[in-house]
């Protein structure tokens, strides 16, 4: 039996999506602490999330539990530097600690992790349920990782290895209950914990911009009955809240319907949001109706334009019109919009990028704007490395306020454009008062924004001074 301790990268100021959901729970780690327990071993989850890079309640919480392998999730390639940095340290306290990352960045960039700098001993490749107890295993008692599926690490003569079966896919229904234990967060409007749920995995979109379909292959789903015994579960545990983590909800319809009915006919009282499409809402309106009727307070909807540039740029293969409609049921239901949108692109121009801020800023509760990143794993990515259309190869440039294409555009006009606009949209007053909003939700999650909006700020300010006192 072997001690693992769960950690997720620590807070930094780019991380303005954990100051609009400050709640959610590390679910991947929660799964993974299931799977090792259920195999005999001792697991701890610490989320560090909210924490800036070892702070004293993480090196207290190493320290008390004294784990023999410490396991570090890593999903958006700008939080890559300071995982390793973070783990370089542990490494340096702890020699004995074997060091072990998974989840997107270090799936699509293992080098990195497993370079001569990188402290990490291995790597997990994509899903890792089906595969992390024997990489553990091996980790733990110093066996080779040669054979071992979905794992890459550094041979003794430096080379990097990666298995012959890197993929190796997960039976959602099979596989045992997420361990919640110390990690739920309290909820925000009622009196409970917040948890997180999956009801599937992959897409069968293939948006441009999107590393879901590269990272979890062909969509698998959950049946409402596991997806229920999970939800009777956390309800036992005073969960009062939680959120759909799927990248697109509801492409199964049937699934949610039984879910919802079944959270009616129970009782369940529970409230929830989700990240669903455009499409699949006007295409069921009354699947959302019973949505909002058993419980569904949010809808995060990735709207990313409203001209037929933008739409065919990402290929979501939606438009302005259906985009409106979508907005029009979910508030007609009661539930807050929380629209992500697209900003720049190649083909986008001008007129483009304006009615996204004009048409997105009407159509949301709550509007996102991002510039149009190529994130490893989605085939915009693919595409320009394979190309060398990349403005940088840093992975702390990804973080979604760079434009990193090569193209006709001015990288430097396109991130002062983006900024300003954003710095108009929370200085209109139709924004600003939504702090005031009647709707809870919308009043809610309008001040975190605010907040978020100005630790970033200073965030980019303090980067900035650093950068220079050290040049």
């Amino acid at each position: 039996m072997a001690k693992i301790l769960l950690t997720t990268p620590p807070w930094q100021a780019f991380h303005t999506l954990q100051v609009l959901f400050p709640n959610i729970p590390p679910l991947g780690l929660q799964i993974l602490a299931g799977v090792l327990r259920a195999a005999g071993h001792e697991v701890k989850v610490v989320s560090a999330q909210h924490l800036r890079p070892l702070h004293p309640a993480f090196l207290r919480a190493v320290e008390d539990f004294k784990p023999e392998i410490i396991g570090f999730s890593n999903s958006e390639l700008p939080n890559a530097p300071m995982v390793i940095k973070v783990a370089r340290d542990l490494k340096s306290r702890y020699p004995a600690v074997r060091l072990l990352a998974g989840g997107q960045a270090p799936t699509f960039k293992p080098e990195l992790f497993l370079g001569p700098a990188g402290p990490f001993d291995a790597v997990a490749l994509y899903e890792a349920e089906a595969t992390v107890t024997r990489i553990v295993e091996a980790l733990a008692s110093g066996a080779s990782l040669e054979g071992v599926p979905g794992c890459a690490w550094r041979a003794a003569d430096g080379t990097l290895k990666i298995s012959a079966d890197q993929k190796v896919l997960a039976d959602l229904d099979s596989m045992p209950l997420p361990y919640w234990e110390g990690s739920l967060y309290k909820s925000s409007f009622s009196d409970g914990l917040f948890a997180a749920v999956e009801t599937s995995r992959g897409c069968p979109f293939r948006c441009t911009f999107c590393s879901i379909p590269g990272y979890y292959g062909a969509p698998r789903y959950k049946s409402a009955k596991r997806i229920l015994t999970e939800l009777r579960a956390l309800k036992a545990l005073g969960v009062t809240e939680f959120s759909i983590n799927d990248d697109s909800f509801a492409t199964r319809p049937e699934i949610a319907r039984e879910m919802f009915e079944t959270m009616l006919r129970e009782r369940m009282n529970l409230r929830f949001g989700v990240q669903i499409r455009a499409d699949i809402i006007t295409a069921n309106p009354a699947l959302i109706e019973l949505g909002a009727k058993a419980g569904m307070f949010m809808a995060v909807v990735g709207f990313e334009g409203y001209t037929s540039t933008v739409q065919d740029e990402s290929d979501k293969g939606n438009s302005g019109d259906i985009n409106r409609e979508a907005s029009r049921i979910l508030r007609q239901n009661g539930v807050a919009v929380y629209g992500t949108h697209i900003f720049g692109g190649p083909a986008s121009g001008l007129r483009d990028s304006l009615a996204t801020f004009f048409y997105g800023r009407l159509n949301s509760d709550i509007f996102r704007m991002t510039i149009y990143t190529p994130v490893p794993g989605s085939r915009l990515y693919d595409d320009l490395a394979g190309s060398s259309q990349l403005n940088s190869t840093n992975p702390e440039d990804f973080y979604e306020g760079k434009y990193l294409i090569k193209d006709a555009h001015n990288p430097r006009l396109v991130q002062l454009s983006y900024y300003a606009l954003l710095a108009l949209h929370y200085a209109l007053p139709d924004t600003l008062f939504k702090i005031f909003h009647p709707h809870q939700v919308i009043r809610c999650f309008m001040r975190r924004a605010y907040k978020g909006a100005v630790y970033f700020v200073l965030g980019q300010a303090w980067s900035s001074l650093f950068r220079r006192k050290t040049a």
